[in-house]
């Protein structure tokens, strides 16, 4: 519990009110936050969305030693576990790089004498949500795992339906 914390005093805490959305800090420039002058329980969320060198600094910043430590032990943590996403980031990229369905490659004559066209598909936010989630689990960009379906949607139909799928 934060009142048996022996590094915070329950009347430094006051009244947090409304906090909005944790990861959000607004306007607040990282020179102005004073993690001393923050309630240890919301460091996580006022941490996170900085960059890896502003955490630092800012756990360094503190001028008790062992609040300091407890800052920079903090800041490593996010960095590890930034470092993790990413590298799964990297390896959900490779392994669909390697199992994911190829988008079609068009003929030589086709690539060369039609010019592009674009095609836009509108989303509800929920659907837009799940587009990326699924993106980001195999480590492609939405608009390219949607250029993906529709590609190799249009051509199973077609595929279905007994024609040379993808081109006249």
């Amino acid at each position: 519990m934060l009142e048996d914390d022996p590094l915070i005093d329950p009347d430094d805490l006051g009244d947090l009110g409304d906090l909005g959305d944790p990861g959000d800090l607004g306007d607040i420039p990282p020179t102005l936050i004073e993690l001393e002058k923050i309630p240890r329980r919301l460091w996580e969320q006022t941490l996170a969305p900085l960059h890896r060198q502003q955490r630092m600094w800012l756990a360094l910043q503190v001028s008790d030693e062992r609040l300091r430590e407890v800052a920079s032990m903090l800041a490593f943590e996010l960095d590890m576990a930034e470092c993790g996403r990413r590298k799964a980031r990297d390896e959900a990229r490779f392994e669909a790089r390697r199992t994911g369905a190829p988008l079609p490659t068009p003929h030589a004559e086709h690539a060369v004498t039609r010019s592009t066209v674009q095609v836009n598909v509108r989303l509800r936010r929920d659907d837009h949500a799940r587009l990326t989630e699924a993106a980001a689990a195999v480590g492609l960009k939405p608009t390219t795992l949607a250029r993906a379906l529709v590609l190799n949607g249009a051509a199973k139909i077609l595929q279905d339906h007994g024609r040379t799928p993808g081109y006249p």
